[in-house]
């Protein structure tokens, strides 16, 4: 028996485990006391990973369709598989013929994370689709426009905070998203203990709204509305003087478009009264050490990138944008963008360098919005899309318009899976490729560490060897890699990576302040040659990176200082970064973008529009994450549940108790699915989980069949989108509720 310490990652809190492997095998994880980060705190996914990596559904070999079924075939025969069948059709129809998918599942992944974007440019094509199209984008996209990367995105402070908005967010229950803070109710609580205070608006009075100092309860898609109100509030209070707010030099232009904003004008459609809302305000102001966070709820509305742009101006006027305590940047340990190159100005960043085939969508962080992904697909003509490699990722359950994405997947001449189980879209597969088990796979959360609330890295290395059924992810997407690129399934994919890594190594010598300007390429190489190929990139990431040694050049880190304190790297507490993180391209905070206040003018006409008797909206589960873990009998619990949650006086109207079937409707289809009656929603608003609906999958996921639920996606429509990013509305929709005819 050993113990291994690793990164549960099965959510974004990134929580630091101890496994205890006895004959190979993870008989029990625990919370590691020695993590930096998670401090001792680990919820029940983590636990539930050794029933994760024994499940008996799970797919260990890879499956190629044989006369209509998916049957065990070696590796070999599904290299060349593939290699065939997609020589054919770049061939025939050209690059754009190919696409990509990448799931939530890949952030976890260090290898799927590390080279997805390289599948994508080895097979030439622009229809890469992500899930950060169905929830993120609108932050991503507004980060980019003012401060000229999309990845320079602020997490709240909260071990130093005073007072924290939570907006649209559960991070209770999901344990954090778009921040990694493990244990957040820990730091919430010693948050109050300290005297600060943490306020949570939300339709529903959530489990972390019910910790909170003061709960708000918000209309659905009135968060742009509220803050606008906020937002005009600190502009007649007089904004605070800080680093930010000098740089912005449009403060003019934007209180002219917020000046029809009053808290009166806007207090009916959000919900929220008028003096309520100039107390919220004013405390805001007034409190040193405050932080605005908002997530999913926030991101998947009808007002998506102005409620994001909102919350960074009211960051801003509140004096709350990277300070301490406030809003702040993360420094990641591996180099992204604004951490290496000149400080303070870049190239900026715009959307729309080019678009969908289709409607026309505009480009968004080098994607096509996953609204266009259906359509790609089952309309012929030039570019149509007939292969696609979906990695980590079930669109089927995923993606709104859910009939219309089956259909869809269904015309594909090649539709390749990597992914560990045989689920709604890895069903119709012509391959799945599995992941290697946990031991046999290295670990950082490379993705996540971008929005850490501590600059912090922690690194596994990988506990046992491949086995002959087993490949690693590196290895599988690399042979995709250089199929695509006509050198067929069997090529030397190491010298293939090594020639790519040259490329990269000799380009960040010539960047300007980078930490290996002027440096020999040569000499660098060699130092990376003394470790694995699939150690390389990760090492020169690190050492190029900001707490990096620029191999030699400098006291720093490097990926052996990770090998060796497998405990995590701490590099501290985040540091103000105004204005060297901006990489805009005048070195500012851009803004006052026209796109904003236009989407102001259609905001001022909701005002007044009439709202629907009912609203739907997602829910956050504590032992579920998307469609992950419901084939994994421990996690089924009485909170995880796949019910319309609806308020008392609503039941009571429609004659509905607890148990009844709902018949739920919009103009694109309708569902029945069984009523929860509790007071924690507002009324007129009506709540379903997202993640569920595994019909059908009774041979190869028995349990999470057993209970299917209900996907959600079947009545959402991608009719509405955000206008900037072409993220769906899967939030905040009317939708018609009534009893069902049926029992």
């Amino acid at each position: 028996m050993v113990q291994v310490r690793t990164t549960c990652s099965l959510c974004e809190a990134s929580c630091g485990a101890v496994m205890t492997v006895e004959d190979g095998i993870i008989t029990k994880v625990m919370a590691d006391r020695e993590d930096p980060l998670s401090g001792g705190f680990i919820c029940p996914k983590g636990a539930a990973i050794p029933e994760l990596e024994a499940d008996p559904d799970r797919i260990r070999t890879p499956m190629l369709r044989k006369n209509g079924t998916l049957q065990p075939c070696d590796w070999d025969e599904a290299f060349a598989f593939i290699d065939e069948r997609l020589t054919g059709i770049l061939a025939k129809h050209g690059r754009q013929a190919a696409g990509v998918y990448v799931g939530n599942a890949a952030a976890h992944n260090l290898n799927i994370i590390t080279y997805f974007e390289d599948l994508a440019r080895a097979l030439g094509t622009t229809n890469l689709f992500t899930a950060a199209s169905l929830d993120q984008n609108p932050r991503q996209v507004v980060s980019g426009l003012l401060y000229g990367d999309e990845f320079a995105l602020y997490v709240p402070d909260i071990d130093r905070s005073r007072l924290v908005w939570i907006m649209g967010a559960n991070p209770a229950e999901s344990n954090g998203s778009m921040m990694v803070a493990p244990g957040f109710l820990g730091r919430m609580q010693k948050l109050h203990e300290r005297g600060g205070r943490s306020v949570v608006f939300d339709p529903r009075r959530t489990m972390t709204a019910a910790r909170a100092s003061e709960y708000v309860p918000i209309t659905p898609s009135g968060d742009a509305a509220f803050l606008a109100g906020v937002a005009h509030t600190l502009l007649k209070l007089g904004p605070r003087q800080t680093t930010a707010l000098s740089l912005v030099d449009d403060l003019e232009q934007i209180a002219g478009w917020l000046s029809p904003f009053s808290p009166e004008a806007v207090s009916t459609a959000c919900g929220i009264d008028a003096q309520t809302i100039v107390r919220l305000a004013t405390e805001l102001r007034e409190t040193e050490a405050a932080a605005v966070y908002g997530r999913i709820g926030t991101t998947t509305q009808l007002y998506s990138s102005l409620t994001c742009w909102l919350m960074d101006i009211v960051n801003i006027l509140a004096g709350n944008l990277d300070t301490v305590g406030g809003s702040m940047f993360p420094k990641p340990l591996l180099a992204q963008p604004n951490t290496i190159g000149p400080p303070g100005m870049g190239q900026g960043f715009t959307v729309g360098k080019w678009t969908s085939r289709v409607s026309g969508a505009p480009e968004v962080v080098s994607q096509i919005p996953m609204a266009c992904m259906a359509e790609e697909i089952d309309t012929p003509g030039d570019g149509q899309v007939r292969a696609l490699f979906c990695l980590a990722g079930n669109p089927v359950t995923a993606s709104p318009d859910t009939e219309r994405m089956q259909k869809a997947l269904d015309q594909l001449e090649l539709l390749v899976c990597l992914d560990i189980y045989q689920g709604e879209t890895s069903s119709k597969a012509h391959v799945i490729l599995p992941s290697p088990p946990r031991l046999a796979r290295p670990n950082y959360d490379a993705y996540l560490y971008r929005f850490t609330v501590r600059n912090y890295g922690r690194y596994t290395q990988q506990h046992r060897p491949l086995e002959a059924h087993e490949r690693s992810d590196r290895e599988t997407l690399l042979r995709l890699m250089a199929i695509a690129q006509g050198h067929g399934w069997d090529a030397d994919i190491d010298a293939l990576e090594e020639q790519a890594l040259a490329v990269t190594v000799e380009a960040m010598t010539q960047v300007p302040q980078s930490a290996i300007e002027g440096r020999d390429p040569d000499e660098i190489v060699a130092q990376l040659r003394t470790l694995s190929p699939g150690e390389r990139r990760m090492d020169f990431g690190l050492r190029i990176g900001p707490f990096g040694d620029g191999f030699g050049s400098r006291d720093g880190i490097s990926l052996q200082t990770l090998k060796d304190t497998p405990q995590g790297v701490d590099c501290g507490a985040l540091v103000p970064r105004l204005p060297e993180a901006l990489r805009t391209q005048s070195g500012r905070i851009e803004a006052a973008h026209a796109v904003f206040g236009g989407e102001l003018e259609r905001l001022a006409g909701w005002l007044t529009e009439p709202r629907p008797r009912f609203s739907l909206i997602g829910r956050r589960q504590l032992r579920s994450n998307n469609s992950w873990f419901h084939n994994l009998p421990n996690l089924q619990h009485p909170t995880r549940q796949c019910t319309a949650q609806i308020h008392p006086d609503d039941a009571a109207g429609l004659g509905v108790s607890s148990g009844d079937l709902l018949h739920i409707s919009t103009d694109k289809a309708a569902i029945d699915i069984p009523a929860e009656v509790t007071d924690t929603l507002s009324p007129g608003v009506v709540s379903i989980p997202h993640g569920w609906g595994h019909g059908g999958l009774d041979e190869s996921l028995p349990v999470a069949a057993a209970e299917p639920g209900i996907n959600v996606n079947r009545i959402v429509d991608y009719g509405e989108v955000d206008p900037l990013t072409w993220n769906g509305r899967l939030n905040g929709m009317a939708v018609e509720v009534r009893k069902a005819d049926r029992a």
